[in-house]
């Protein structure tokens, strides 16, 4: 069909009248310009049915729904409307020419983005020469980091740094020296590969020359790590054994990791921090930069068993002394969870990673921590100790014993060159710790027969438990039975236990009736001769060690030993020294372990209960203990007060529990003055009845 021309548009164009007698102009061709109809199809299509006359039977040119500005190239040299439809218009398509509908660029859209683009460019070229003006300073960084990492012994600081993601620059900075070849050239792209390579050598050095640096990144010094690691294996280690120490050591020593990890070395560490304080002449810079040591060291631990494998005995081992750490620092509520972390990692523990020997000394050791909390604090264990299993059975004691030398400055112990020393003796850590495990499988009994599901309580259990205690202290071997002389600390502790556990069982008891007065008497005087015998034994270890070295469950039994002797014996002539020296032992106690701030409130609200009064001196000695609230109290222990629930006890206890015990005891007792006669015919002794210990059968399930 032949295009229409403009001439003959031009004719065709007529004016039109509608049925109603009303006239229309004919609608002309849209404009460029002519946006409005353009932009809204039905207008156009009503614009073009009116532009149609009812009666014209001549052709007209069809108008482009829409108009581009930007029309293709046919169409721009026919000068014909274009709808700018891509990849071909409707024109060039109608004429069968879609294979040669192209659009030019705009030259108003192609200025703009060579604007954007030069900006662009710009906005570039300035970056890159900024890069360039810091290219070198940033060379001279990272050539400090390798130099530091090669020679001057700050690898381990740096490589912390780097894991905590600092910058080179900040750690440049820190290194604080001029900046090395700051005048040179840049560095080849590999230069990042050689911090790499000086940070696994410097691991490497580190194994290689068994540097105890290896397992942390908190301290830089070896010497600090080696003394922190010494004084847990002098003052804790040998009271709470939670593994062989052997095995640990060598481990230790030669960076292997299968009785060692990096989360134990810190928190062991974390745990020797409490110790750091032996004077109370530390100034508060001092203590203040223990305190930051010990959180890193913790924070440390926290972060490492966020990826570790829980089920793995190290793992456990480190939950077990987080538990100590937590508790000397006074944060008994979330001590606690780390340790029944710990004994239910144990109870579902399949596979055996350790030596068999170090696994029974491990769960004898976290098993007895647990009973000795639960007992100190009058709760349930989650995990009782069997009865019939037999501690330490596989475990030859006398192969664990080693030295033991008072560790308290470094330098105070040669054992670490193989060196001999005067003042070594042997420590019998591992015959004490099968002595705790068996003392605990009492009070674990004690705890049952009180707040367990065994009916009431009668005289029978209760006085079977008292010949037990008895035993026990009879049947100790006669390097742990004396505490004559300077014993060592923890077999002190041994026998602070058990007088504590003796009191416990007993108290309840003096709530109940008794028909007897005389024999009621002799009950309570029984009660605080070893009280007061435990009192002696806390006044020992003062003077030989001072209180700066106690543990914190040893601090528990200081409060409830002095409070025995102070609520039975109030107008004795020991009360007013037994106060002073519980107040100002709880005051040395809190430079290490701020436990002991908490107890030193509960005692003295105790001593308000009790009409006892305080010498003005202590009362301005307590300081901020003095003000402390109900919910500090609440989480040092995990109860508002350290004294036991008499009242949940009582109505669990037979009516005539105290005269039938009382008569029992009288007669076991006649003709003697001190009490049931030590030693005596027992079936519970040590025989070949006890079996194989496995970690399952220290339960009863």
């Amino acid at each position: 069909m032949a295009e229409t021309t403009e001439s003959e548009i031009k004719r065709s164009d007529t004016t039109a009248t509608d049925s109603s007698g009303q006239s229309m102009q004919d609608v002309q061709p849209s404009s460029p310009t002519n946006t409005t109809i353009s932009s809204n199809p039905n207008a156009s299509e009503q614009a073009s049915s009116q532009s149609r006359p009812a009666t014209s039977a001549g052709r007209r040119r069809k108008v482009p729904d829409s108009v581009t500005p930007n029309a293709c190239t046919n169409c721009k040299k026919a000068r014909a409307k274009c709808d700018g439809v891509k990849p071909a218009c409707r024109r060039c398509v109608q004429r069968h020419v879609s294979g040669s509908c192209h659009y030019e660029i705009h030259a108003k859209t192609a200025k703009e983005q060579m604007i954007r683009e030069i900006q662009r460019l710009q906005r570039k070229n300035e970056h890159l020469e900024e890069e360039k003006d810091s290219l070198g300073e940033k060379n001279s960084w990272i050539e400090k980091i390798i130099a530091s990492l090669k020679d001057d012994g700050q690898g381990i600081e740096i490589i912390g740094r780097i894991k905590r993601g600092e910058s080179n620059r900040a750690i440049a900075e820190w290194l604080g020296r001029p900046s090395v070849g700051s005048g040179t050239q840049a560095l080849s792209p590999t230069t990042e590969f050689e911090i790499g390579q000086a940070i696994e050598q410097y691991h490497r050095n580190l194994v290689e020359n068994h540097d105890p640096r290896f397992w942390t990144n908190v301290s830089t010094e070896a010497e600090l790590i080696e003394h922190l690691v010494k004084l847990y294996f002098t003052w804790i280690h040998p009271v709470h054994m939670l593994f062989d120490e052997a095995h640990f050591t060598s481990s230790f020593r030669d960076c292997a990791d299968v009785y060692c990890s990096s989360a134990l070395v810190n928190i062991i560490c974390a745990m020797s921090c409490h110790l750091l304080h032996d004077t109370g002449s530390d100034d508060e810079q001092t203590k203040s930069g223990i305190q930051s040591l010990q959180t890193q060291f913790i924070n440390e631990t926290k972060s490492l068993m966020k990826h570790a494998d829980c089920a793995k005995m190290t793992s456990i081992q480190t939950y077990a002394i987080m538990f100590l750490v937590e508790l000397g620092s006074g944060h008994g509520l979330i001590a606690s969870s780390h340790l029944r972390l710990a004994v239910e990692s144990l109870i579902a523990k399949q596979t055996s990673e350790q030596s068999s020997e170090a696994e029974e000394v491990a769960a004898w050791g976290i098993l007895t921590l647990h009973t000795a909390w639960s007992g100190l604090t009058y709760q349930k264990p989650i995990a009782p100790i069997s009865t019939r299993a037999n501690p330490f059975a596989n475990i030859a004691v006398d192969l664990l014993g080693g030295k033991w030398n008072m560790h308290q400055q470094p330098g105070d112990s040669k054992l670490e060159t193989g060196e001999e020393n005067a003042d070594d003796r042997q420590s019998f850590a591992a015959l004490t710790a099968r002595e705790h495990a068996k003392l605990y499988r009492i009070v674990h009994e004690c705890i049952l027969v009180y707040c367990g599901n065994r009916g009431k309580v009668s005289a029978n259990p209760v006085l079977d438990l008292f010949q037990r205690f008895f035993i026990w202290k009879d049947e100790l071997p006669p390097v742990l039975r004396s505490v004559e002389g300077q014993p060592l600390p923890h077999v002190l502790y041994l026998h602070l236990q058990y007088h504590t556990a003796i009191i416990q069982l007993l108290l309840p008891l003096l709530h109940l009736d008794h028909y007897h007065q005389e024999s009621y008497e002799q009950l309570v005087r029984f009660v605080v001769d070893h009280a007061k015998i435990g009192v002696q034994l806390l006044i020992q270890y003062k003077n030989i060690y001072t209180n700066y070295y106690l543990s914190p469950l040893q601090i528990f039994c200081l409060v409830h030993l002095c409070d025995a002797v102070v609520r039975y014996d109030g107008q004795g002539d020991t009360t007013p020294r037994t106060v002073e020296f519980c107040l100002t032992s709880l005051e040395e106690a809190k430079v290490g372990y701020p436990v002991a701030g908490p107890l030193q409130k509960m005692f003295r609200l105790s001593l308000t209960e009790y009409g006892v009064p305080v010498p003005d001196e202590l009362e301005y000695m307590m300081g901020v203990s003095a003000r402390m609230g109900p919910e500090e109290l609440l989480d040092a222990c995990t109860r508002s007060t350290y004294k036991q629930p008499i009242t949940q006890f009582l109505p669990n206890m037979e009516a005539g529990l105290g005269q039938d015990f009382m008569n029992e005891w009288q007669r076991l007792t006649e003709g003697t003055s001190a009490g049931p006669p030590p030693g005596g015919e027992s079936g519970s002794g040590s025989s070949g009845r006890e079996g194989r210990l496995k970690i399952g059968s220290l339960l009863n399930m």
